[in-house]
């Protein structure tokens, strides 16, 4: 892990799975307050997905909640709107320590993305300190360039017929981290939306399962449902996400006044 003298903080999920335990995480999906990942801290929660994919995320919001991640000890992964230089590496120097990489369908996508993400000589990152990803200090520039090589924490997403089918050319990349499972993209793209317990999808699951053995790469979900995200868990997923920031305080609301006005 990093030097306790260089201004780069150890990603807490790496450690995690690295000690054998299981990562427990959730998505940031509208809040832009910072607070939110301390909030998340409170909870228990490893890790949060900041989805800038589908989320309403700009740079210096992405900067603002990775910075609060990272004090709070919630590693900040950013879900890409798509593959470009731009919008892996920025994030990446505002703070955030992964990258979460979506519509995965080839092996080329995946290479591209961890060239933006890593370094010379394992990649095409362009340097900077002082920013950031460094805690805005500075120091031995190979140094800092070697951790951040280390820590930065790549998922790509299985979520495309295609990527079913390619797992292990997309597995045995190396620098992959992680392949997440997003069961309801597999499921339209298997041809059984919305159909989480069909045997096609469940199949699917379970080949990706056994390609990240494989390859040894950490095998990941994520589900709106804690009794399917806990289930998953006990089949070998390691890296697990549930639900949202929304999506949980709706639901704890809820629950709430149902409680104290049955019927309602």
């Amino acid at each position: 892990m990093s030097s306790p003298a260089l201004p780069v903080p150890a990603c807490r999920i790496r450690q995690t799975l690295h000690d054998g335990g299981v990562a427990v995480g959730t998505m940031v999906v509208e809040m832009r307050q910072p607070a939110v990942m301390s909030w998340l801290a409170r909870a228990g929660f490893d890790f949060a997905i900041l989805d800038n994919e589908h989320g309403p995320f700009s740079i210096e919001s992405l900067a603002e909640l990775s910075r609060a991640g990272r004090a709070a000890g919630v590693t900040p992964i950013v879900r890409v709107p798509e593959l470009s230089y731009a919008h892996v590496t920025q994030p990446l120097d505002a703070g955030a320590q992964g990258i979460m990489l979506p519509r995965v369908t080839e092996r080329a996508q995946v290479e591209q993305c961890l060239a933006w993400m890593k370094y010379p000589p394992l990649g095409r990152r362009g340097g900077v300190l002082g920013r950031g990803h460094t805690d805005f200090g500075g120091g031995d520039l190979s140094e800092i360039l070697a951790a951040m090589n280390r820590e930065t924490f790549l998922i790509v997403q299985i979520e495309t017929a295609e990527a079913v089918e390619r797992l292990d050319q997309i597995l045995a990349v190396p620098g992959v981290d992680a392949a997440l499972i997003g069961p309801t993209d597999l499921s339209i793209a298997l041809g059984v939306a919305g159909r989480l317990d069909d045997p096609v999808l469940t199949g699917a699951i379970e080949r990706t399962l056994a390609a990240c053995a494989r390859h040894g790469v950490v095998a990941a979900i994520h589900t709106n449902e804690v009794h399917r995200t806990a289930y998953w868990a006990s089949r070998g997923m390691r890296l697990v996400s549930i639900g949202s920031e929304a999506g949980l305080l709706i639901a704890s609301g809820q629950k709430a006044v149902q409680t104290i006005r049955p019927g309602t």
